[in-house]
């Protein structure tokens, strides 16, 4: 899950993780004990997700559901997808590494809904949203904007290996033709017993200790960059990847080390 490092002091999970949906399949992970970014826990937090959410779905197809997302089917791709802060570093990484013939498309893409939204008041909405508690009214007048997700494409995800986790947790077992209008139809979703997204939310939360704060997809790069201080934060690995796992599924690993004491920059 995690990748491999030459010449770097490994420590070896064997991971058997219980839910409320059952048992996931046994991992085994490989967690180099070298500073970390938070990032560096996104692709096997990812993989975690994927047994999570297929263990809910499991759980809705015993009960007679049918989960109506196929591909080609990107309605909910226009909707206002939040982020986990370290999420958000993860895709501005991504971005960094792509041609700049592809990574300047995407980024016009990016610029033409942050305008969109600045037009139509929604910049100033989400600043304010917090004081007013407004976030479905923001959310549907987002998704009447019809703008999509700037890495879809012909109605298909570009990134979907490294969807976010929110986009991962999103499975709908209505009709189909209820997500044309998902504010205001009754639309049903798989219930997630343990969301990714949010555990990494509030993990971030108290590693850069700031408040707990989520960051819509279509204004990541820019969040990102306002704060790319708090991304190059690190930590010991193994200790960080077992206060993640902390966070994900409410248990420590055994035998692992206390909350290192050091800077500010390597809590």
């Amino acid at each position: 899950m995690l990748s491999a490092y030459e010449s770097v002091e490994l420590k070896v999970f064997t991971l058997s993780i219980e839910t409320p949906d059952g048992q996931l399949p046994p991992a085994r992970v490989q967690v180099p004990n070298i500073p970390m970014r938070l990032t560096s826990l996104i692709p096997p937090m990812q993989q975690l997700c994927n047994g999570i959410v297929e263990l809910a779905i499991r759980r809705e197809v015993q009960r007679g559901a049918k989960v109506s997302c196929q591909k080609g089917c990107g309605v909910c791709c226009c909707q206002l997808v939040p982020l986990s802060p370290p999420e958000a570093f993860f895709l501005a990484d991504y971005m960094r590494r792509l041609p700049s013939e592809r990574r300047e498309a995407l980024e016009r893409r990016f610029g033409v809904i942050k305008e969109a939204m600045s037009n139509r008041g929604l910049m100033e909405k989400l600043e304010k949203i917090e004081d007013t508690g407004e976030h479905k009214e923001l959310g549907r007048e987002y998704f009447h904007m019809g703008r999509p997700c700037p890495f879809l494409e012909d109605n298909t995800c570009t990134i979907h290996s490294i969807r976010p986790f929110s986009c991962r947790e999103y499975n709908v077992t209505s009709p189909p033709e209820l997500c044309r209008d998902p504010i205001n139809n009754e639309v049903k979703t798989v219930r997630i017993t343990r969301s990714m997204m949010v555990a990494m939310a509030r993990l971030s939360a108290e590693l850069y200790q700031v408040p707990l704060v989520t960051v819509p997809l279509t204004l990541s790069l820019d969040w990102a960059e306002k704060h790319e201080a708090f991304s190059q934060k690190t930590w010991p690995g193994v200790w960080l990847f077992n206060k993640m796992m902390e966070f994900a599924t409410g248990a420590a690993l055994a035998n692992q080390p206390g909350r290192p004491h050091s800077s500010p920059n390597n809590l």
